[in-house]
């Protein structure tokens, strides 16, 4: 089986040809949010379907780190290392406090109507959130409740410390993943329905400008843009069709990392941030890499 799509020679410097994909866990409805722990070295990842998410360790394995959800998504650290979860069915953005014995709504409602379905997330050095708030929780049976939606677009917003939700841009049709570069400076924001990146300047305000299409993600396979995380060295990865797409810093797409069920996210993880954890559908896989993933987060 082909294991890799090589669009250019310099893929070979982000992932060897004799890397194996492998399967860490499977059995699961349908994976995604995986987020890796840098100092205690464990994994968490949801899983929307069955409304649960999971910690995986090399040492202990599976267990059961929320039940129910409220179909949780995309998950993140913040400067704490405290979770924070995207919730499809709740239309809230939460953060786990205790150990995940308590949850507390972070974000729930904009200019008084409720949230679509939070998506994505990621936390600035700053101890900012910002997340995609697309229409999928409300659409698919499957990834949510099917149910009408209160605002008439979908949206990305900052949370500051402070409590107060911005909008930051309703420009996409589907915002779904979303990263920074390593110097904070650009945040890429990716649109399911482009299938396209588009890459915003982050101004020392907290606001955005710019938003044009950086890239377009295409290939063979099913899959969206979707997931989407930065190494070291300012290349972007991002699911579409067929698996995982890796970008040069100058938006060339050098190749795909080719998974056997459709892929919908991943981090980077392991004792040296170079293991490339992957969600896709029913398992989670993880392959080695060549380069190094940027920490789920740095205590302030």
């Amino acid at each position: 089986m082909t294991k890799f799509e090589i669009r250019d020679p310099r893929f070979s410097e982000v992932i060897s040809k004799d890397a194996e994909l492998t399967v860490v866990a499977d059995g699961f409805g349908f994976t995604e949010g995986p987020i890796w722990h840098p100092t205690e070295h464990w994994l968490a990842f949801s899983d929307i379907q069955e409304s649960h998410q999971y910690r995986w360790s090399e040492k202990d394995g599976v267990s059961i780190l929320r039940t129910p959800s409220n179909q949780a998504n995309g998950n993140f650290f913040d400067r704490e290392g405290r979770i924070v979860s995207c919730e499809h069915a709740s239309s809230q953005m939460v953060r786990h406090e205790h150990d995940g014995k308590l949850v507390r709504v972070l974000a729930s409602h904009y200019d008084g109507k409720e949230l679509n379905s939070p998506n994505d997330v990621v936390v600035d050095s700053l101890n900012r959130v910002w997340f995609t708030d697309p229409s999928f929780g409300r659409i698919r049976e499957n990834l949510g409740i099917i149910r009408d939606q209160d605002l008439n677009f979908q949206g990305v917003y900052r949370l500051d410390p402070d409590g107060e939700l911005v909008l930051v841009t309703s420009a996409l049709t589907q915002p779904n993943g979303l990263c920074f570069s390593p110097d904070e400076q650009t945040l890429f924001v990716n649109d399911s329905f482009g299938p396209t990146i588009h890459a915003f300047t982050v101004n020392a305000d907290g606001n955005l400008s710019g938003g044009d299409v950086w890239t377009t993600v295409s290939g063979e396979g099913e899959g969206v843009p979707d997931g989407m995380k930065t190494d070291m060295h300012g290349r972007i990865f991002c699911n579409g069709p067929g698996g995982v797409h890796v970008f040069s810093p100058e938006a060339d797409c050098l190749g795909v990392i080719l998974i056997p069920e459709k892929s919908t996210n991943f981090c980077f993880g392991g004792p040296d941030q170079t293991t490339l954890f992957i969600t896709a559908s029913t398992s989670v896989y993880r392959i080695e890499t060549k380069t190094t993933g940027l920490p789920m987060f740095r205590k302030a």
